[in-house]
């Protein structure tokens, strides 16, 4: 029974390790609230441990055989060349999470909507899992004209080892589009980039760690001013762009608390607390304007975007805690 329980544990802490860069798309809430960690999993008794473990293990299988199939059998480069040797899923998170308190959404309806504030009027609401925005908090950034598909053309293309940094220390994250990394979607025709009738509708997003990506954004857009002082905010940011789709449901495997600023266009997003909280929390929806900022605990709150008024979406989203 302690050899059992030690492997459980083993298998969970492998998974939260390998699972650090996972892709952001994957199950439905249906889907995860039909696989979510049962409550009586810390139960001593043998027989529950072992049936948990082996369905760890099947969870472990399938995106592997997936990977294998999906990348041609070239799942692990190298064994000091990848971050993570297992093909991202979020069936492999949701079954490593912790299980959630209920506190956090129980009697939450809505979003707490803010107007443009200081630090000051924001410390009572810094660190808090309510999803909260705050209007017209990047009405001053300079992004809102400069950022555009041929200005992140540009500058990938006049940066060495651009490209190479989201593909190899960063992330690129395709959705439901068919593109598979940063350089196709740059390297798109211009119809398909408008969204032109009897094109393909797209969204995707990648993460920016190259340095001089970074500093080059940042001459265009600032963390929002009214986090507090204290806040750690690491040097790096997603930009989510396109039409239409948005992100499916999901968590995210961050480390701290996210704020997303809509830059250009409108977005629909759709809440919902973890499975185990579904009897006590309810799911909800709210719309987000461009120059709004968005912070939410993606950590804990499931959530989805659908990209409004048939326009572009642009996103910078950061993480802060």
């Amino acid at each position: 029974m302690a050899e059992t329980k030690k492997s459980v544990e083993f298998v969970r802490e492998m998974f939260l390790e390998l699972s650090e860069d996972y892709i952001q798309h994957g199950a439905t809430i249906s889907d995860l609230r039909a696989v979510a960690i049962p409550a009586n999993v810390k139960d001593h008794n043998s027989a529950t441990q072992r049936a948990y473990l082996k369905k760890v293990l099947l969870v472990l299988l399938v995106p592997l055989l997936y990977g294998i199939f999906n990348r041609q059998f070239n799942i692990i480069k190298s064994f000091q060349g990848t971050r993570c040797l297992l093909p991202n899923n979020y069936l492999v998170w949701e079954f490593t999470r912790p299980i959630a308190n209920c506190d956090y959404c129980r009697d939450v309806e809505s979003p707490l909507t803010l107007p443009n504030l200081t630090k000051e009027e924001f410390r009572a609401y810094s660190y808090s899992s309510r999803p909260m925005i705050i209007k017209s908090a990047a009405h001053d950034w300079p992004a809102r004209t400069k950022f555009t598909l041929q200005f992140f053309r540009d500058l990938y293309e006049r940066t060495k080892g651009a490209y190479e940094s989201v593909e190899e220390e960063c992330q690129f994250l395709g959705f439901k589009s068919n593109f598979a990394n940063l350089r196709e979607v740059l390297a798109m025709s211009e119809r398909r980039a408008l969204h032109r009738e009897g094109e393909d509708p797209w969204y995707i997003g990648w993460k920016n760690c190259h340095p001089q990506i970074l500093d080059a954004m940042r001459q265009f857009y600032s963390v929002p001013h009214f986090l507090p002082d204290d806040a750690e905010i690491p040097y790096s940011n997603y930009i989510f762009l396109g039409y239409e789709e948005g992100a499916v449901m999901h968590l995210d495997y961050i480390s701290r608390l996210m704020w997303q600023a809509q830059v250009i266009g409108s977005k629909t997003w759709t809440v919902a607390p973890t499975p185990e909280c579904h009897s006590e929390c309810k799911s909800f929806k709210f719309s987000v304007d461009a120059t709004d900022v968005v912070l939410l605990d993606t950590r804990i709150w499931y959530h989805s975007t659908r990209v409004e008024n048939d326009g572009l979406s642009l996103t910078v989203t950061s993480e802060y805690g």
